[in-house]
C-alpha cells in the first residue's frame, strides 16, 4: 500500500505486514496508510509485527489505536512490548477545561475556603487544648510524673537565653516611644506627659506584647521545629509504641515553662523600657532620673502592672499549645517542618493579638 526505503506497510486480505521503523520520523506515513485501513472496516484483521526494525511510544500509539478497533497484533518483540505496554496504560482522555469564573464568584469561594479553614482550625485548637487539660489535670494528680530536668532545660531555653533579646527590643521601642510622644507634645507645651504616655503603655501593653511576639518567634517556633523533626524521625511513634504519652513528655514541659518564664520576661521587659524612656527624658527633655521615675509612679498604678501580668501566662499557654500542636501535625518531610513552623508562628501572633484586643475591651468594662 505505502512503500519507502525505512518502512512499509502492505495489506494482503485480512493480514497488514509492517517492515523497517514505525517510529516518529514515519508518523504521518504510517497514520495515513491506518486511516486507508480503519476505513474498510475489517475487524478481523491481523497486523504482523514480525519485521518492525525499530519501534517507539509513536508507533506504539498507532498501533494501540489498532488495537481498541478490534484489530490484532502478531510477533511484537519482547522489548517492544514494554513500549507498547506503556502507552496503552495513558490516558488519552480530553483534559477538562476548567471554566473561567468571575470575580465576585471568586472572591465568594475564597471567603467559604477561608471560613472552613477558619473552622477547621478552631476545632482543631479545641481537640488539641482538650487532650493538653487532661494530661495536666492528670498530672496534678501526680505530680512525680513530670519531668523536673526537662522542666528546667527548657525554663532555660525559652527565659534566660531570651533575656538578651527581650531587653533589647524592649529599650529600643521604648526609646522611640518617648522620642516621638515629646516630638508631638512639644508644640502643645506638654512635653512632661510624654512620661504618663511611656509608663502607662509600656506597663499595660507594650511589654507584655512585644515579650509575647518575640517568644512566639523565637520559642514557638523552635518548639514546633523541634517535635516536628522528631515526629520526622518517627520519635514520637517510638514513645506511643513504648506505651509512652507524647504529650506528657513532650508538650507539658514546654507548656509549663513558658507559662513560668514569660511573666518573668514581662517585668523585665516593663524594667528596661521605663528605663528606655529615662534615657530620653533625660537628654531630650532635661528630666532628672528622680524626676523621671516620680512622675511615671505617679502616672501608672499598680492596677497598670496587674493588667500586663494577668495578659502574661495566658499568652504564653496560647504561644506554647499552637507550637506543640503544629509541631506534632508535622507530615514527615523537611518541607512539612517548615510550613508547620511558619504556621505556628503566624498563628500566634494573631491569637496575641486578638486576645490582647479582647483584654482591652473586658478590663476596660471593668475599670480595670
Amino acid at each position: 500500500m505505502m512503500i519507502s526505503s525505512k518502512l512499509s506497510i502492505k495489506k494482503d486480505g485480512n493480514q497488514i505486514y509492517i517492515q523497517g521503523n514505525l517510529d516518529i520520523h514515519h508518523f504521518r506515513q504510517a497514520q495515513e496508510a491506518f486511516k486507508e485501513i480503519f476505513l474498510s472496516k475489517n475487524k478481523n484483521t491481523i497486523i504482523d509485527l514480525s519485521k518492525v526494525t525499530h519501534l517507539d511510544t509513536a508507533g506504539a500509539l498507532i498501533l494501540f489505536k489498532a488495537l481498541r478497533k478490534n484489530f490484532k497484533l502478531k510477533n511484537l518483540r519482547p522489548d517492544y512490548q514494554a513500549i507498547f505496554d506503556l502507552v496503552s496504560k495513558t490516558d488519552f482522555k480530553k483534559p477538562k477545561v476548567q471554566k473561567y469564573l468571575s470575580l465576585w464568584k471568586r472572591l465568594v469561594i475564597n471567603v467559604g475556603e477561608a471560613g472552613l479553614s477558619l473552622w477547621y482550625a478552631t476545632i482543631e485548637f479545641i481537640s488539641f487544648l482538650g487532650q493538653c487539660s487532661l494530661v495536666l489535670g492528670n498530672l496534678l494528680k501526680h505530680p512525680t510524673n513530670l519531668r523536673f530536668n526537662s522542666l528546667v532545660h527548657h525554663i532555660k531555653k525559652v527565659g534566660i537565653d531570651a533575656i538578651p533579646l527581650v531587653s533589647i527590643i524592649a529599650f529600643i521601642i521604648s526609646v522611640v516611644i518617648t522620642y516621638q510622644g515629646q516630638v508631638q507634645l512639644r508644640p502643645l507645651g506638654v512635653k512632661q506627659y510624654t512620661i504618663n504616655l511611656v509608663a502607662i503603655s509600656v506597663l499595660r501593653e507594650m511589654g507584655v506584647l512585644l515579650t509575647a511576639i518575640m517568644v512566639a518567634g523565637r520559642s514557638g517556633s523552635n518548639f514546633t521545629a523541634e517535635i516536628g523533626v522528631m515526629k520526622v524521625r518517627q520519635e514520637v511513634d517510638a514513645l506511643s509504641s513504648m506505651g509512652l504519652d507524647p504529650l506528657e513528655l513532650l508538650i507539658l514541659p514546654r507548656l509549663i515553662a513558658l507559662v513560668v518564664v514569660l511573666p518573668l520576661l514581662t517585668i523585665l521587659a516593663d524594667i528596661m523600657g521605663l528605663l528606655g524612656g529615662a534615657l530620653i527624658s533625660m537628654s531630650l527633655m532635661d528630666i532628672a532620673l528622680p524626676e523621671y521615675f516620680e512622675r511615671a509612679r505617679a502616672a501608672a498604678t499598680i492596677n497598670d502592672f496587674l493588667v500586663g501580668m494577668i495578659k502574661a501566662p495566658v499568652f504564653a499557654f496560647v504561644i506554647a499549645l499552637v507550637g506543640c500542636m503544629h509541631g506534632l501535625k508535622v507530615s514527615g518531610s523537611a518541607e512539612s517542618v517548615g510550613k508547620e513552623t511558619t504556621t505556628s508562628v503566624v498563628k500566634s501572633i494573631f491569637l496575641v493579638l486578638m486576645l490582647d484586643g479582647l483584654f482591652s475591651i473586658y478590663f476596660q468594662q471593668i475599670g480595670l
